[in-house]
């Protein structure tokens, strides 16, 4: 996320006047959890710009894509510890002599 749009999420959460604008577009959520996909991005431009800021549709796209990545890491990496242990507890209930798959 580039340090501009940081600097507009900050602002935003803080100015009554910006979340006015901003309404609908769950500013709360930007740059800690994520920043949503369902935004209208050229309202979110437009709003930037008047209050001074130059942020652009693609700086937006930008992270959104990042935020996904790295979402999307987080879940891979606990879909595969999540196996790992439902496979050792299927060992630990069924036969000795089974083998655990990790496919």
């Amino acid at each position: 996320m580039t340090s501009e749009l940081e600097s507009f999420i900050a602002k935003a959460r803080q100015d009554p006047n910006l979340l006015q604008q901003l309404e609908g577009c769950s500013v709360e959520q930007w740059g800690d959890a994520h920043t949503p996909l369902d935004v209208d991005l050229d309202r979110v431009v437009s709003v930037a710009a008047q209050a001074g800021f130059a942020i652009t549709r693609a700086d937006l796209i930008e992270a959104q894509c990042k935020q996904l990545d790295s979402f999307w890491s987080f879940e891979m990496g606990n879909s595969f510890v999540a196996r790992r242990c439902l496979a050792e507890l299927q060992c630990l209930v069924s036969d000795p002599s089974w083998q655990v798959r990790y496919d």
